[in-house]
């Protein structure tokens, strides 16, 4: 379900600012979300140190992700920071400066509703978070854990 709280005015914004931190590797067509754990109800979010979490739901800019096509799969920045959704081997979670790298693209795949999945291109595990804020990638078991809506 895409968001549309924003004014013409602030959708300009919102396309000069993912215009300024278009990554390698990243098309134009982008999509504003903030993706919501379907088993915990809170919202992906991040902070300038580069750390990922979930937390209550406030529509705020630091939960809001501009969704991009990337050379193999979807890339995730975050509107407040303008760094990407990024993992790595040990299933961390993080962001980082976006690169076009593969541990910053994922493959979005519909759970069957109005929920999604999210695979990392490089490492095949699947965004997944538990009730206390944690974010990190785990194999895929099609759990609501690792459910999101794109709220």
């Amino acid at each position: 379900m895409r968001r549309s709280r924003l004014a013409p005015a602030a959708v300009g914004l919102v396309a000069g600012i993912a215009a300024t931190f278009a990554a390698p590797g990243v098309a134009s067509a982008e999509t504003v979300i903030a993706p919501k754990n379907v088993a915990t109800l809170l919202c992906l979010d991040s902070n300038t140190s580069g750390s990922v979490y979930t937390l209550k739901c406030n529509t705020g800019f630091y939960q809001e992700w501009i969704e991009a096509l990337g050379t193999y799969g979807k890339v995730y920045r975050n509107l407040a920071t303008g760094m990407c959704l990024d993992s790595n081997a040990e299933r961390s979670v993080y962001t980082h400066v976006c690169n076009g790298g593969s541990y910053q693209q994922w493959n979005l795949a519909n759970n069957g509703g109005s929920s999604y999945t999210l695979r990392n291109v490089a490492t095949g595990y699947c965004l997944d978070s538990d009730t206390t804020g944690h974010v990190y990638t785990l194999d895929c078991n099609g759990g609501n854990f690792q459910a999101w809506y794109r709220y």
